[in-house]
């Protein structure tokens, strides 16, 4: 149950102090959009012990400030947590998925969800969270700043839309780029501080696109170590290295290129100072 204590904390999620917080989920997947966290939640997702919520986005805590929105649902914490009450016929499902995968039963020891637009929410939010499980994990990945908004314009501007790139006014594409939750989005390195100063130490972990894409198979059984759960080459899949959900390979035209460049200067140099001292952490100097 949720102790007094707890509930005077939250200032969003509605509670009546009932709700069992041991369905609470141990981790999240926090994104941003278009840096592989589909990827790595498409993977996750078969692990034997290891379950994931269904829909993979809720969009809970990033959207306890809508109401009134269209897109609102429920500032209800026992609304939220319906998400990890697992059905018998899934368990069943899963079950059997995993005996035929790995000869083993489907005993999940963590309950995870996967909402991309976690990674940029507002610090309240993330209190909000860290209130309900002060131990909670998030995982996160990092993306080139100008190729991640230009994967989630073309999500979102073409592929939603049935347009081509051609047929998208590059103004149209500039007004998407300098929407604030994209620049938010690109903000990688503020973003990492502010869930890190509020997790448990060691409780953030963070992937790299590229490394999806050179190794994509170590990348996710770091994920799992962190997690805590069993690491070896045997849950990663032999289509490890596919990519999942991708968007169109159309290029990007230059005046959209040199907008991004300009309007992003400071995340690009950030991430620039990120991947640089992870090389050398990497490198042992």
């Amino acid at each position: 149950m949720i102790s007094d204590e707890v509930r005077a904390q939250l200032r969003y999620v509605q509670t009546n102090g009932l709700e069992d917080l041991g369905r609470f989920p141990d981790f999240l997947i926090v994104g941003p959009q278009r840096t592989g966290t589909t990827w790595l939640h498409a993977h996750l997702r078969f692990h034997p012990q290891i379950f994931l919520s269904e829909p993979k986005e809720i969009f809970f805590f990033s959207r306890l400030k809508c109401h009134g929105e269209p897109r609102f649902e429920s500032d209800q914490l026992s609304w939220y947590l319906k998400f990890f009450r697992e059905p018998l016929w899934r368990h069943a499902a899963k079950s059997a998925l995993c005996m035929r995968r790995y000869r083993e039963l489907y005993r999940p020891v963590i309950r995870g969800e996967a909402t991309a637009s976690y990674a940029a929410m507002d610090d309240d939010l993330i209190d909000e969270v860290v209130t309900l499980n002060p131990e909670i994990k998030v995982l996160t990945m990092v993306r080139d700043p100008v190729e991640r908004a230009w994967s989630h314009a073309k999500k979102d501007l073409v592929r939603k839309t049935g347009r081509s790139v051609s047929d998208v006014p590059v103004e149209e594409f500039k007004a998407f780029f300098e929407d604030e939750y994209q620049i938010r989005c690109a903000s990688y390195v503020e973003n990492h501080r502010r869930w890190r100063e509020r997790l448990a130490k060691g409780n953030l972990f963070v992937g790299y696109f590229d490394d999806v894409t050179e190794k994509p198979g170590r990348v996710l059984r770091d994920a799992m170590s962190f997690l805590g759960v069993r690491s070896s080459q045997r849950y990663v899949a032999d289509d490890v290295g596919e990519q999942v959900n991708p968007t169109t390979g159309s290029s990007m035209p230059d005046e959209c290129r040199q907008h991004l460049e300009r309007i992003l200067a400071e995340p690009i140099a950030a991430v620039a100072e990120l991947s640089e001292s992870r090389r050398r952490s990497e490198s042992g100097k």
